[in-house]
């Protein structure tokens, strides 16, 4: 799940404008750059919690259990720089416009959810960037784990008849 979101992210960033090699996934390498146009996917936190929920569900033709194990929260910071306010604004919006709900992964569904953003002028931040923004984004899914029914027809029942003694 941290894989594919922290993709998805960068992917919504390059939708945004700009280029991979621009996207920072290290807060060490964000703060070394000398480039004033940055942009970056930083991991927050990853936050467990026990859920005991399960649902049936019929898949080409088996039944099976799927039991949530746990609740997952992974949380990012999205980090943006440019040169003008505005057009951080701008990219800002147009990230915030291309951001999906939720993706799926291995088949379960994650939902996004962008919660705050702090503004930066260049005497805030440690960046080269004349102003920046930072979003918190998290993404909330699961672990799973899923087991079978066996089908009535793959069980084999032996009924014996006990003897009485006839008395």
């Amino acid at each position: 799940m941290f894989t594919s979101c922290r993709n998805m992210l960068k992917e919504n960033l390059k939708k945004a404008g700009f280029k991979e090699k621009q996207i920072y996934t290290s807060k060490k390498r964000l703060a070394l750059c000398n480039e004033s146009r940055v942009a970056a996917v930083l991991f927050e936190e990853d936050v467990l919690a026990k859920n005991k929920s399960k649902r049936i569900y019929e898949s080409n033709g088996n039944k099976h259990k799927r039991r949530r194990k746990y609740d997952r929260d992974i949380s990012f910071s999205i980090v943006i720089g440019e040169y003008e306010i505005e057009k951080v604004e701008e990219i800002y919006n147009k990230f915030l416009e291309e951001l999906p709900e939720g993706i799926y992964v291995d088949g379960n569904y994650v939902e996004v959810i962008p919660s705050a953003s702090d503004w930066m002028d260049d005497e805030d931040t440690i960046l080269k960037s004349k102003c920046a923004v930072q979003i918190t984004v998290t993404c909330k899914g699961g672990v799973y784990k899923d087991t079978e029914f066996v089908k009535a027809t793959d069980v084999d029942i032996a009924v014996e008849k006990e003897k009485s003694d006839g008395k």
